[in-house]
């Protein structure tokens, strides 16, 4: 493929400096055909003015900088589905604003796709706060989501790794047009893996580049890691129909959401919601400590059951330090 335009969304809410970080990172590219688009989402107290101010001057002395401001609060996947809409990119890479993207990203990416590529991906580091890498946790995150024993190259069942929840968007090259026909879930603030069956589904190629090409900043003001509701994607992957060469794939994966999900449920007092969860076809038939725990508490009155298990729930993760 000859040299398309790639757009590097990086949607926003409140995070100047991260994003300052975010949007040099892109700039820096060493492959030239890129836009870099900021997307400002609303937050309580209309749109942060710093961040504003600071997007207008940089679009004035930029001109591959585009930003835009969202009229009212769209949330997470709102406002990644508002960058597929103005994105003029043939691809679209959606990073957070506080996550950081290598200098031959895009080069290194664009060099192995071709006419027919629907999604092309890299492995990353993380980072914390500060941006210091942490290459433990990189690995263990390699090794966690499965990346560690993926063939490099073109994937030939894509759907089983997207199930493994191995294709991390923030180092992922995709489609626009993929993006705006199937669209991001806007209630849920993980729509990625949703996105990426509904591509694999259809017949969308996936390739897959080892190195190590972005970095994944963890830290306890992430919009991707506070607030979860794990329930709501349970309910919209259950019904997705599967091969039957994919379904043991869905089958681990769901299995581990959907206890995953009663945990949350529980600790949030929400007994009602946490019930329905252990009807889901894919609650674990197999009996664990947890799935004992969860069905204990959840025989308990409502009152009893977030406090014990809240209880039990603090004290195992003391155990395991």
């Amino acid at each position: 493929m000859k040299n398309p335009l790639i757009t590097i969304a990086i949607p926003t809410l409140r995070r100047l400096p991260y994003l300052q970080e975010a949007v040099a990172c892109a700039l820096a590219q060493t492959y030239p055909h890129i836009e870099v688009l900021v997307s400002q989402d609303v937050d309580r107290n209309g749109l942060n003015p710093e961040i504003r101010a600071w997007c207008i001057a940089k679009a004035e002395e930029e001109p591959r900088f585009r930003y835009q401001a969202c009229e009212k609060n769209l949330g997470l996947a709102g406002n990644w589905n508002a960058v597929a809409s103005a994105a003029q990119g043939k691809y679209i890479v959606i990073t957070g604003d506080d996550d950081r993207l290598l200098p031959d990203f895009v080069k290194s990416l664009v060099e192995k796709m071709d006419e027919s590529t629907h999604v092309i991906f890299s492995n990353h580091y993380i980072i914390d706060g500060e941006g210091k890498r942490n290459l433990e946790k990189s690995e263990e995150a390699v090794i966690r989501f499965h990346r560690s024993t993926m063939p490099g190259g073109l994937l030939t069942l894509p759907e089983k790794y997207v199930w493994k929840n191995a294709i991390p968007m923030l180092s992922a090259l995709v489609l626009t047009e993929d993006v705006r026909r199937f669209r991001f879930s806007e209630e849920l603030n993980t729509p990625e893996i949703e996105l990426f069956l509904h591509i694999a589904q259809a017949g969308g190629s996936f390739y897959f580049l080892p190195e190590y090409l972005a970095e994944f900043r963890v830290h306890g003001q992430s919009a991707t890691m506070s607030g979860l509701r794990l329930e709501r994607l349970v309910k919209r992957l259950t019904p997705l129909a599967v091969s039957s060469e994919v379904a043991p794939f869905k089958q681990e994966y769901l299995e581990m959401l959907v206890i995953d999900s009663v945990t949350q449920c529980l600790l949030r007092g929400e007994i009602q919601e946490a019930k329905l969860l252990l009807a889901n076809p894919y609650y674990p038939s197999e009996v664990g400590v947890r799935s004992l725990m969860q069905k204990a508490c959840l025989a308990m009155p409502e009152p009893l059951a977030k406090e014990f298990y809240t209880f039990m729930h603090k004290a195992a993760l003391r155990a395991r330090g």
